[in-house]
């Protein structure tokens, strides 16, 4: 290479290194292009948006609104996944900021109880609502030509390093690992070493079915399918197409939201079971409903086997399914509506095992009636009698089905004339000692 040449090459390099600190370090989207508009938090603490929020940190911003039926407890619950996978980093070196679009109906003690029920860990802000309107349009998350504040609801979440300049529009249907890699990682300039491998050794790629492909952007957010229960935001699904009747769940997938306003005594007792987080409504089609349930069942009957596969999760393994844990699915559960002043009820349900070994109840206790016994009914000399048993075993993958003219819970006692639209609520108790606490509703049927 000749010196000229040399020469024209070493300028360049300059020129192109100086043009990337120059960016770094001025990077255009900075306080000539963010407001610094005034929010406050859901703790009433009043913040700069550019200066205390956003100026040379990492951040991730959403927009919400606490009454959102549908997207907003998605987004905000698979943040809390993110935030469970970045830990002390949260509010160290990555700030998240979730910011309502709705300020008149979102009050900072609104925006806490929101916040508290998800479990978040991050600041929650409200503000003049066409101050946030123009923040939206500022980070591109404002949709022209539909107006309205709810109704201008732009799904995608942005994340950026306001040093640097760089910015990324996400889902909040995403992977939380890839989230967390994207916020923790790729926005901080870290780069992962090549390990010297080929692509020979790369592992064979499963098929992902309609319904495992569903359930991981919609579902895994607030719902896991292996029997632990460890998330608060929404029960542990194994099991759910066994114990719950199969038209309901199709109805409860496809309007979640109806159903709570028809004040469905299951659908209520969810909503109180779990911080009142509504379900929110994913706009499913009958199809999707159908592939979301074959997967819940395909899942179910692999974790009761052992046999779930390694690639179904990214990140540390759930907790497994134990048996002895003695939780029975409950389907199908009433309570007769009795008579004016009758002093006795008859409660009925399906019982079904999906255990690893045999289930025992031995008492329901209700603090609805003085007492609750376990009946059986049976034939002597050609007439129906009734009476109490110490105990009901449930073999393991079989159901008790409790029904009127047979086995039976006897009710004794009401505290009051229990009518159709009312709800019992239930403890069952096993001789292991654990108990399960079911709300049951009243039927005239």
């Amino acid at each position: 290479m000749n010196k000229r040449i040399f020469s024209i090459h070493v300028i360049v390099l300059a020129i192109c290194i100086m043009g990337i600190t120059v960016h770094a370090e001025e990077s255009r989207w900075g306080a000539d292009y963010f407001p610094n508009t005034i929010l406050t938090s859901q703790d009433g603490e009043q913040f700069l948006f550019f200066d205390d929020l956003i100026k040379d940190k990492v951040v991730v911003i959403n927009f919400i609104y606490t009454t959102c039926p549908d997207v907003c407890p998605l987004e905000t619950a698979q943040l809390t996944r993110v935030q469970s996978v970045l830990g002390d980093r949260l509010g160290q070196d990555v700030f998240f900021y979730s910011i309502t679009i709705d300020p008149d109906v979102d009050t900072p003690e609104a925006l806490k109880q929101y916040r508290d029920k998800f479990g978040a860990n991050w600041q929650f802000f409200t503000g003049d609502e066409q101050e946030i309107i123009t923040l939206r349009r500022k980070l591109g998350l404002y949709i022209e030509d539909i107006g309205g504040s709810e109704n201008n609801h732009n799904v995608n979440m942005i994340m950026g390093n306001q040093k640097t300049g760089r910015w990324m529009r996400r889902s909040p249907f995403e992977n939380p690992y890839v989230l967390a890699d994207q916020i923790g990682n790729w926005l901080h300039g870290w780069k992962s070493p090549q390990l010297g491998d080929d692509y020979s050794n790369a592992p064979d790629l499963r098929n992902v079915s309609p319904g495992e492909q569903l359930f991981r952007t919609r579902c895994l957010s607030c719902h896991t399918i292996d029997g632990s229960s460890h998330r608060d935001i929404g029960p542990d699904l194994l099991g759910v197409t066994r114990r719950r009747d199969r038209t309901w769940l199709i109805k409860w997938l496809r309007d979640p939201d109806q159903m709570l306003k028809d004040k469905d005594p299951i659908a209520i007792s969810l909503y109180d079971q779990f911080n009142q987080i509504p379900m929110p409504n994913m706009s499913l089609t009958q199809v999707d409903v159908m592939d979301v349930l074959k997967y819940i069942e395909e899942e179910t009957d692999n974790v009761l086997k052992g046999n779930v596969p390694a690639q179904q999760t990214s990140g540390p393994s759930p907790t497994r399914f134990q048996p002895g844990s003695d939780t029975l699915a409950v389907m199908n559960a009433w309570v007769r509506e009795a008579l004016p002043g009758s002093t006795r009820n008859a409660g009925y349900m399906t019982l079904i095992n999906v255990q690893h070994e045999v289930v025992n109840l031995v008492s329901v206790d209700t603090d609805d009636f003085d007492k609750a016994e376990i009946h059986t009914m049976s034939r002597v000399d050609g007439l129906m009698k009734m009476e109490s048993v110490d105990q009901l075993a449930v073999p393991v993958g079989e159901q008790v089905i409790l029904k009127p003219g047979g086995m039976h819970l006897m009710l004794i006692g009401p505290k009051k004339d229990y009518l159709k639209g009312d709800t019992v609520s239930m403890i069952l108790n096993f001789a292991s000692g654990h108990s399960q606490t079911v709300t049951v509703a009243v039927s005239d049927k």
